[in-house]
């Protein structure tokens, strides 16, 4: 699965934290592509390549439908709730495994060098966050490959799949650069 990702774009939010500040998060909250459910997952995705997931039940639902993502960001929480029975079920995703600390509402600079390598990776990646995995997905749509399949959860509404192309990451970059620093 080596990709060819080109950060370069992307580059200057990779020295410090970021901050998702108040007047984002309401524009977060509409998907950054097609809401999709339940079998409708799979024909969304296609012939993708990487598919990624970002969260546990967008994980074991994808995993649940016969397909494995190539890259995983898990944390063991369902809605913000610890479940030991996710990291049973989640530790058989994936044959390489990173770990990060990425804070709430946060975007920690050691996520971008994570996330690089793991596109880079000839295995399965489950990347194990401690903390929030959720706004990661912006840099996972930022530096896939325009190939790439993105998929996150809107609890209670579906899955969210973004295909990282070139309009993708152009509203990625738009959403960073309203991140405080």
């Amino acid at each position: 699965m080596p990709t060819e990702s080109s950060p370069s774009a992307f580059d200057e939010f990779a020295s410090a934290p970021l901050k998702l500040p108040d007047e984002l998060r309401e524009f977060l909250r509409w998907p950054l592509g097609p809401l999709v459910h339940g079998p409708d997952v799979l024909p969304a995705v296609g012939r993708a390549s990487p598919v990624v997931s970002v969260g546990d039940f967008c994980t074991l639902d994808l995993v649940a439908r016969g397909r494995s993502p190539d890259i995983c960001l898990v944390d063991f929480k369902t809605q913000r709730q610890e479940d030991p029975e996710l990291r049973d079920a989640l530790s058989r995703v994936g044959s390489r495994v990173y770990r990060i600390t990425n804070p709430p509402a946060t975007i920690v600079p050691e996520a971008w060098v994570v996330l690089s390598e793991a596109f880079k990776s000839e295995e399965r990646v489950r990347v194990e966050v401690r903390g929030e995995e959720d706004l990661l997905a912006l840099v996972c749509i930022a530096l896939a490959p325009e190939t790439a399949a993105v998929l996150y959860g809107l609890p209670g509404q579906g899955v969210v799949v973004v295909t990282a192309d070139r309009a993708a990451k152009t509203r990625v970059l738009d959403i960073l650069r309203r991140m405080e620093r």
